[in-house]
């Protein structure tokens, strides 16, 4: 298993970050967003999105709507399962609704669709909120897709 620790000290650090890391990814990826409620993830996730091709405006959590797809270089889908309270309540989806199988998926509190993925390269996020303006950023994966991401980073 890879792992890499950030240091996000500012908005332009974590910034450029997400950008780094869109700069990296590839159709079929998959990122786990973990964290505490304002630890960053939609932060991260904005940035991460306009690092390609989607105006930062434009994406917002999809708390409510459970899935918010754009279009950018890939189709990406931003799945947020916060208001989930049982794995169950997946069952009602197809795969097409939370996975992007030729585009970039993006899972705000990821705890319930872990038991959905099956051999899709994952990348986990975990924030970490160390102050009001500082986060760490804990990336984790098994995949060796990423290694050059981890290694860029």
């Amino acid at each position: 298993m890879s792992k890499l620790i950030l240091e996000l000290n500012s908005l332009e650090i974590t910034d450029v970050v997400a950008r780094k890391t869109a700069a990296h990814l590839f159709p079929g990826a998959v990122l786990l967003f973990w964290g505490n409620m304002g630890a960053g993830k939609t932060t991260f996730a904005k940035s991460l999105c306009a690092g390609l091709g989607i105006p930062h405006e434009t994406v917002i959590s999809p708390t409510y709507t459970m899935v918010n797809i754009y279009s950018g270089k890939w189709t990406i889908l931003h799945v947020d399962l916060f208001r989930l309270t049982a794995p169950e309540q997946l069952d009602d989806f197809d795969r097409e609704d939370l996975f992007a199988d030729d585009g970039i998926t993006l899972v705000e509190w990821p705890e319930f669709i872990t038991d959905h993925l099956t051999d899709e390269p994952v990348l986990n996020l975990y924030f970490k909120t160390v102050s009001e303006y500082q986060r760490q950023l804990i990336i984790k994966s098994e995949f060796d897709d990423f290694d050059t991401l981890l290694k860029t980073l």
